[in-house]
């Protein structure tokens, strides 16, 4: 093989090297910008539950005040419950688009809050009618109590699986980021050697074929 035909084949192996380390780097920096990305949208997912766990709670709480000591004040926090939940769930449901298999459970949930919203608006409406009996009715026989076990276990049910689908993401940030900078940093490390090694192959078969030239 020719002097010449020797630096095309070091060149063409060294750039190709150099590609492939580039690529390595390219697809390190993709990993971690997915698990970040998921860590990120894990817990925007988390404060949008917590929210409709407050939500759930404050409309518990204000019908219980209202049956109580039939007060208008605690009906304030009921409304305004009730105009925040389909703005939360929304933003739920935009969460999960990109996660199909959490799409059933958060369609229960749905189904749960919207049972807790129109069954204690209908109590209450039956409270302003004065049949206040049949509230009592629902009281003594625990149908409340089992909604709102059926909405916690709802709740759990949900945040137990986004655990599962989101386990990759319960690696530290700190952790993750010196993990994805030493990878960087072998990588680059990687392709400097090898365009040196390549660099001193070409110059030292460069300078041979000169000396037979000459």
């Amino acid at each position: 093989m020719g002097q010449r035909n020797k630096m095309w084949v070091y060149f063409c192996t060294g750039v190709v090297l150099v590609l492939l380390f580039l690529a390595e780097q390219a697809y390190i920096v993709k990993q971690w910008h997915e698990a970040l990305d998921a860590q990120h949208r894990r817990n925007a997912i988390k404060v949008q539950l917590l929210t409709l766990q407050r939500l759930a709670a404050d409309i518990d709480n204000g019908f219980r005040g209202y049956a109580l000591m039939r007060q208008s004040m605690f009906l304030a926090p009921m409304v305004a419950a009730e105009a925040e939940i389909p703005q939360v769930l929304r933003k739920l449901n935009e969460l999960m688009e990109s996660t199909p298999s959490l799409q059933g459970t958060v369609q229960v949930l749905r189904r749960r809050m919207e049972e807790l919203v129109d069954t204690k608006r209908r109590l209450t409406l039956k409270i302003d009618s004065g049949h206040q009996e049949e509230v009592l009715m629902y009281v003594r026989t625990g149908d409340g109590l089992a909604l709102a076990k059926t909405i916690a276990n709802a709740f759990v049910d949900l945040e137990t699986k986004i655990e599962r689908e989101f386990h990759d993401a319960d690696i530290l940030y700190a952790d993750k980021q010196k993990q994805t900078m030493w990878q960087l940093v072998a990588a680059q490390g990687g392709a400097v050697f090898v365009g040196v090694l390549v660099i001193e192959l070409l110059l030292s078969t460069f300078s041979s074929s000169h000396r037979q030239e000459v």
